[in-house]
């Protein structure tokens, strides 16, 4: 379930101006492929929540430590941290699998 997880992240958001929505559609894309290969299982539906907002915060950390840490000279392109603090926001809005969905 993790990897939906951070599916979902990566490929289930729209920016709009400096915002992120969550675009549901997606998500039930996703799901649906899913579980055309594996089912998904009520347990793992319930740790839907969080294990997108581990992954979130896993990816804004990341980021935050390399956008501090990171020299500037360095041949990287140095990622924002703020997509992922925003995309853990909406997942703390979000608390059942049915909220990602509808």
């Amino acid at each position: 379930m993790y990897e939906i997880a951070i599916c979902v992240n990566a490929l289930c958001f729209e920016k709009k101006n400096s915002n992120f929505l969550v675009n549901k559609r997606k998500i039930k894309n996703l799901i649906r492929g899913y579980e055309s290969i594996k089912k998904i299982s009520i347990k793992e539906k319930r740790s839907l929540n969080i294990l997108c907002r581990g992954a979130a915060m896993r990816y804004f950390l990341t980021r935050l430590y390399d956008y501090t840490n990171t020299p500037k000279t360095a041949f990287i392109k140095i990622k924002d941290p703020r997509e992922y603090y925003q995309k853990l926001v909406i997942h703390n809005n979000l608390k059942t699998y049915k909220d990602y969905l509808k």
